[in-house]
């Protein structure tokens, strides 16, 4: 039976470790400092990590690839939840076990069902994913509580976006590009953001005529986080965006998340076609939506890789190299079944 090490107990980590608890196929054990455990340690690391199969890095991105480190030295399998780029691009170098990145929403799950979208179509046109976590209710002027990790949302804000734009991978500018988005009769404003994409952009160079990621808010929070970013300078101040969000903005567990993905692309007859996955995701009694989404989208790819579906994968694993039916079939998936192709 394989033993999962998931370190860092936050709201994704605790709740992944509450029900993998559960399930009788695997040992699942959780590490941070509420139980007495320095992760930042390296030697503490290397004392969880070579006892165990597999590790999941629920931990704040800065953290991550010292873990990754040590999960490549004992050759322990590494799963994480990180929209980092740079920590990505680090987990790319290592070969010593696979190194399975981005595994929760976004990136995560919708880039898996995106690659499966574009996997019908004899040429894809262009692969546009759309995702928020949005408090149900809001009486500021942005529009928005927290409802996950500051770190990473700004992290998400301030870091250049990978895309696709005619067959070419780029890097374009946070927060620009807002578009107005309609889902289920609802105006929302996306906008560009960093990390949601995953690897999507590498893997349609050439593939696709434009791929890109945008995140979705409620109208008006865009031209705000604008002038905070640039007028106020703050993409320049790391720490300062994060306390004055932490500071001034409470935390909600009344939440939606919200995904459009829109895929288009020519069938074998060379019509142009498009397929689509929407959805709406809202928070349970105890749980909210980007808890259940995120921690969803990891324990499918979990289950997988208990299962032995990623056997065959070494190194660096992209989510989109992932088997569609065995993360779609898992019993974790809450993300409809029925609304899938």
């Amino acid at each position: 039976m394989k033993k999962l090490a998931i370190l860092g107990l936050g709201h994704i980590g605790k709740y992944v470790l509450d029900v993998l608890s559960n399930d009788t196929s695997i040992v699942a054990n959780g590490f941070d400092l509420s139980n007495g455990y320095d992760l930042s340690n390296t030697d503490v690391l290397e004392t969880i990590i070579k006892d165990a199969n597999g590790v999941l890095a629920s931990t704040p991105f800065f953290l991550n690839k010292k873990i990754a480190e040590v999960c490549n030295k004992y050759g322990v399998d590494y799963f994480d939840l990180t929209e980092s780029v740079d920590v990505t691009n680090y987990v790319k170098t290592l070969n010593n076990a696979r190194f399975v990145t981005q595994c929760g929403l976004a990136p995560g799950m919708v880039s898996i069902i995106a690659n499966h979208l574009a996997s019908s179509f004899k040429k894809v046109k262009d692969i546009n994913i759309r995702v928020g976590a949005l408090p149900k209710n809001s009486s500021n002027h942005i529009g928005y509580y927290r409802t996950w990790n500051t770190e990473g949302l700004i992290n998400e804000y301030i870091r250049k976006c990978p895309a696709i734009i005619n067959g070419n991978y780029v890097e374009v500018e946070p927060l620009t590009d807002t578009e107005n988005i309609i889902l289920n009769g609802l105006h929302l404003e996306a906008a560009n953001t960093s990390g949601g994409l995953g690897s999507l952009a590498q893997t349609y160079i050439n593939k696709a005529d434009r791929v890109n990621y945008k995140t979705l808010r409620y109208p008006g929070h865009w031209k705000i986080m604008q002038f905070l970013k640039d007028d106020l300078n703050l993409s320049n101040n790391f720490d300062t965006f994060v306390k004055l969000f932490n500071e001034n903005l409470p935390q909600t567990m009344e939440d939606y998340v919200y995904i459009l993905i829109n895929v288009t692309g020519y069938d074998s007859n060379d019509n142009l076609k498009i397929k689509q996955y929407s959805n709406v995701l809202e928070n349970t009694t105890d749980m909210t939506a980007i808890q259940l989404t995120t921690g969803s989208g990891v324990m499918c790819v979990i289950d997988s890789w208990n299962k032995g579906h990623l056997n065959h994968l070494h190194g660096w694993v992209r989510q989109e190299e992932l088997d569609f039916q065995s993360i779609w079939n898992s019993q974790y998936n809450c993300y409809n079944k029925e609304i899938i192709l």
